[in-house]
């Protein structure tokens, strides 16, 4: 059953929270849609940007797709027999854009009550996303997608090493593999961010490793929730890494 409400775990297949939109209570389907909301409008909406629509224009139709989706139970049509969740629902992104142009629509629109607000989580994140040069917006979709499966754990990490003291931990794994992976950037030498956090290189290695481990463990647990073994765990974590070009091992 889907409990999460945003703060929690952020898995990258989305049979199992579907099966609660199909067959669930209603509170069930409630939470699993709250989910699924959370996880994939900023893929929705930076798609829609970077397809032609200005800020405005894409956030209606990001919050028109949202509620087309929920009116037409959309959601529990999608079939794992054909593919990965976020391909069923990048196609019928398209399809849906195409219909809305075609009509003139895209009138501002919420999901029912009860489900997160998308203006909320709009007003309240960074939006800001520049794209590297030569990306299709399919692949721009993609790279966002896999972005904030990163952070989502990342951000289960950082509370893991606050609450163990291990925040020395955090910012040299944060700073030696994930902003290189998610910026683009050369990886800092590890002598370099080990004397700006008082230890030895050797120290600042061994520091590393555990918090590389903790990461691992992390990312596998939340993958693990909804794929069905542990050979499609490992193809979802290289896929999110491939994408992003770069990998957390």
């Amino acid at each position: 059953m889907a409990t999460e409400t945003g703060r929690g775990s952020f898995p990258t297949t989305n049979w199992g929270l579907l099966a609660d939109v199909r067959g669930g209570s209603p509170s069930a389907k409630l939470a699993a849609l709250d989910i699924l909301i959370r996880r994939y409008w900023k893929p929705v909406f930076v798609f829609l940007k970077y397809s032609g629509h200005d800020e405005e224009r894409a956030k209606d139709l990001t919050q028109a797709f949202f509620a087309d989706w929920i009116e037409n139970d959309v959601f529990a049509k999608a079939d794992e027999r054909k593919g990965r969740f976020r391909s069923f629902m990048l196609s019928c992104l398209k399809r849906f854009v195409s219909n809305e142009c075609r009509a003139g629509n895209a009138q501002k629109r919420k999901p029912a009550a009860g489900l997160v607000s998308l203006d909320e989580l709009m007003d309240k994140t960074e939006m800001s996303y520049e794209p590297a040069g030569g990306m299709t917006p399919d692949m721009i979709f993609d790279r966002a997608w896999a972005s904030e499966v990163v952070l989502r754990v990342l951000r289960h990490l950082e509370r893991e090493c606050q609450e163990t003291g291990k925040c020395v931990h955090y910012k040299i794994f944060t700073s030696r593999i994930i902003n290189p992976i998610l910026q683009g950037i050369p990886e800092p030498p590890m002598a370099d961010l080990a004397f700006e956090h008082g230890l030895t290189e050797k120290q600042g290695a061994n520091h590393l490793l555990t918090a590389k481990r903790a990461y691992q463990r992390l990312l596998r647990e939340e993958i693990g929730l909804y794929a069905d073994s542990d050979a499609e765990v490992s193809s979802e974590i290289r896929d999110i890494f491939n994408v992003l070009g770069g990998s957390p091992q």
